[in-house]
C-alpha cells in the first residue's frame, strides 16, 4: 500500500480526539533500538550547541553526545536573525491552524494517490508498505535555499506571511 488520502494526517487524528495513536504510529518493543533512552532517563536540559564554536573539539564532542543521546539539540549562534525566526514560527503556526483542505493544497503527493511522493510540501513520510511504522507528525517541508530552487507550487498561498517573511 502506498501513501494516499487513506493515510490520515496526524493533526486531523489529534483534533478528532483520538485518545491513543493508531498502532502504525507505535514503536513496538522488538523494533526499539537498545541504546535509546526513555523520556525519564534523558539528561537535563536539552543540549545547547553553539554553532559558532563547532570547530572546537569540545563543542564537536557536545554535538556528537547530543545526537547519540537526545537525537536533537538547540542551536545557538547560527546567524539567523531573530526577527526572521519569529516571522517563520508565526507563519508556520498560522499554516498548521488552517483547515485540512487548505493545507492539502500543498500536499507532497504529486498525483494524489501516493505513488509519486516528493519530500517538498505538506504531508508526512513516504508510505511504502502496509506494515510500515509511521511518525506521529505532519510537516511542511519547503526548500528555501538556493532561491532559484524554491518550488513555489508547494508553498502555501495562505498565510501570505510565508513568502513575506522570506522577502518574496
Amino acid at each position: 500500500m502506498a501513501a494516499s488520502d487513506e493515510t490520515p494526517m496526524v493533526q486531523d487524528l489529534a483534533s478528532a480526539g483520538v485518545e491513543e495513536p493508531p498502532s502504525r504510529y507505535l514503536v513496538h518493543e522488538q523494533d526499539r533500538h537498545g541504546d535509546l533512552l526513555a523520556a525519564d532517563e534523558m539528561p537535563e536540559p536539552i543540549p545547547l550547541i553553539d554553532l559558532s564554536r563547532l570547530m572546537d573539539a569540545d563543542e564537536a564532542d557536545k554535538l556528537r553526545a547530543a545526537l547519540q543521546t537526545w537525537g536533537f539539540f538547540l542551536a545557538t549562534n547560527h546567524g539567523i536573525e531573530d526577527s526572521l525566526m519569529d516571522a517563520m514560527i508565526s507563519a508556520s503556526r498560522e499554516f498548521f491552524r488552517q483547515p485540512s483542505e487548505e493545507k492539502q493544497k500543498c500536499n507532497n503527493l504529486v498525483d494524489g494517490n501516493g505513488k509519486h511522493y516528493q519530500v517538498e510540501g505538506y504531508g508526512s513520510d513516504k508510505v511504502v508498505s502496509e506494515d510500515q511504522g509511521l511518525n506521529w507528525n505532519d510537516r511542511l517541508h519547503l526548500r528555501v535555499e538556493p532561491e532559484d530552487e524554491r518550488n513555489f507550487a508547494k508553498w502555501p498561498s495562505h498565510p501570505e506571511s510565508f513568502s513575506q517573511a522570506l522577502g518574496d
